[in-house]
């Protein structure tokens, strides 16, 4: 046979036919490639963005363990916390707070001023939701810290203020110092009424400071959300009630 019977007995529809199906898997293949690349592309850059103002990731939240309050106090020298009330996490924990400012841990506590017309619309708004019982107050709530921790507010272990404004979203930041490298790790809880406090993810985050005279200094001309959970904690506690207005 020579070469041009060779091309004429080809099956030229089979070979188009298989052409064809060979460029369209590999145009799918190229596609769907080009889409992970391109979203894994996005994916890194959102990533890097938000390590670029502080983040270390997204948790779904739930009660603390006391294995993660016990961490959260290790190696602690200060606790910023930012509550409504706070009862839970003051009530279910006191061994392991008690123990921590004990070691010299100290506390400062944000929460709600008590008779407030906010704490009112919040307690009718969980009522009508189910979540909380007619008759049981936050104010009762806020008190019943004060009185649970009282020793430790009389020795300066722990300081409550209480502010009567708008609500706001509930966080923690812890000031670490081990082995002599301080950090300051945030968790700020992302949740809106009726939620409650177990019904939320929270953003997470941490910053190193190697010396001490950078340990509570914004690094000028940075904004990370860490520093601005700082300076919204600090903000308030100026302007905040040192007492409870127990009418």
């Amino acid at each position: 046979m020579n070469l041009s019977d060779f091309f004429i007995n080809l099956n030229w529809q089979h070979i188009a036919e298989s052409i064809i199906s060979t460029l369209i898997i590999s145009g799918i293949i190229s596609g769907f490639g080009y889409l992970v690349t391109k979203r894994i592309t996005k994916d890194l850059r959102i990533s890097k963005e938000m390590k670029s103002y502080g983040f270390k990731g997204v948790v779904a939240m739930k009660n603390h363990t006391k294995r993660e309050i016990e961490e959260l106090c290790k190696d602690t020298e200060r606790l910023d916390l930012l509550f409504i009330s706070g009862i839970g996490f003051f009530t279910n924990n006191k061994s392991i707070l008690t123990k921590a400012m004990k070691r010299g841990m100290k506390i400062r506590l944000l929460c709600s001023q008590v008779d407030t017309v906010f704490l009112s619309d919040l307690e009718r708004l969980e009522e009508t939701n189910g979540l909380r019982k007619s008759g049981m107050k936050i104010s009762d709530e806020i008190k019943n810290i004060s009185d649970l921790y009282s020793e430790h507010i009389k020795n300066k272990e722990m300081e409550i203020r209480y502010y009567s404004t708008e609500y706001r979203l509930p966080f923690i930041i812890a000031y670490k110092n081990k082995k002599n490298v301080r950090t300051i790790q945030a968790w700020l809880r992302v949740t809106l009424p009726p939620f409650n406090w177990v019904t939320n993810f929270a953003l997470v985050g941490e910053r190193e400071y190697k010396t001490e005279d950078k340990f509570f200094e914004m690094e000028k001309g940075k904004v990370d959300f860490i520093s601005m959970m700082e300076d919204h904690f600090n903000c308030v506690w100026e302007v905040a009630d040192e007492t409870i207005n127990d009418k």
